[in-house]
């Protein structure tokens, strides 16, 4: 009798779990710069910027156990100083939404329970940003700087297994200084007003008036500002013009003795406060033994400051 044996081969398949790794890394000390700002912009408005805090972590950190990621402000003066002993106060924040201040040892915590991922936390450089907003300030030209020192603390689960059993924590701590600082550069504006000689009818007499502006330079900013030739300069004069008609007329300092413009090499210098500083130049037409053309008579003239 023949006995027939059949064989059968079975084989094991072996299910193995990838493992998600994670782990926060804490920067050294670093200089951020915030950006170049105009004087102006920093005495009536608020600038807001953000800067990377040099904490980063990477991956996903906590299915269901306890998390921690904190940071307590051990560190600032809230303001940007200069050497020229001028400063721009600011406001600290951890988020975006700029709505409660990170202050001097306060601690924030951005871990907590049943976390499931950080990475929505970081910035583009992979870092915690730090926001910071300035109040309004009348400073000179400069680089302002301050330090900030930030201590970390973390505890999480840094590497999650198969069923997303925790295998392993990563904890730590770890303070940085970041030392940041906002350029602010030189600005001039200048505003001012239409003026009217009145009715005029003879040209032998003397017609004037006061030509108002002002002036808003950086504070401590040497500038020269004039008039320059306006629209009709004709013959190395000024002259309010209608249909082909002309009355010349000449700008100067309300002396009457220091002609104005119509370049730079007749200009009057001043230095900046930071705020308007008014001044006024004599307009008067000159003298012509004639009566002109009945009409309304214009000229536009520019006031230009150069800094």
């Amino acid at each position: 009798m023949n006995t027939i044996s059949k064989l059968c081969c079975s084989a094991i398949l072996f299910m193995v779990g990838e493992t998600a790794i994670a782990g926060c890394v804490v920067g050294g000390n670093s200089n951020q710069n915030l950006g170049s700002f105009s004087s102006n912009s920093v005495s009536i408005g608020v600038i807001e910027t953000s800067f990377s805090s040099d904490f980063a972590c990477s991956g996903f950190v906590n299915l269901l156990d306890y998390s921690k990621i904190d940071a307590t402000l051990v560190g600032a003066n809230f303001q940007l100083n200069s050497t020229s002993g001028d400063s721009i106060p600011y406001t600290l924040y951890t988020s975006p939404e700029r709505t409660d201040p990170f202050t001097l040892n306060e601690t924030v915590s951005f871990g907590s329970f049943n976390l499931l991922d950080l990475l929505g936390l970081f910035g583009d450089d992979g870092t915690i940003p730090i926001y910071l907003s300035t109040a309004t300030a009348n400073v000179g030209v400069g680089s302002y700087s301050d330090s900030i020192t930030i201590f970390w603390q973390w505890d999480y689960c840094s590497g999650i297994g198969l069923l997303g059993i925790c295998l392993g924590r990563d904890k730590g701590s770890s303070s940085v200084i970041i030392n940041i600082q906002l350029d602010v550069t030189a600005s001039c504006s200048v505003k001012t007003s239409d003026v009217s000689l009145g009715m005029v009818s003879y040209l032998g007499d003397i017609h004037s008036a006061i030509l108002p502006f002002d002036v808003n330079c950086t504070k401590q900013l040497s500038y020269q500002y004039f008039v320059d030739g306006g629209d009709n300069f004709i013959n190395g004069s000024r002259n309010m013009a209608l249909n082909g008609e002309n009355i010349a007329y000449k700008i100067s300092t309300t002396d009457g003795n220091t002609l104005i413009g119509p370049d730079v090499g007749a200009s009057v210098a001043g230095v900046g406060i930071g705020n308007n500083q008014a001044f006024q130049f004599l307009v008067e037409t000159l003298v012509d033994d004639r009566f002109p053309v009945p009409g309304l008579y214009k000229d536009r003239v520019r006031i230009i400051v150069e800094f």
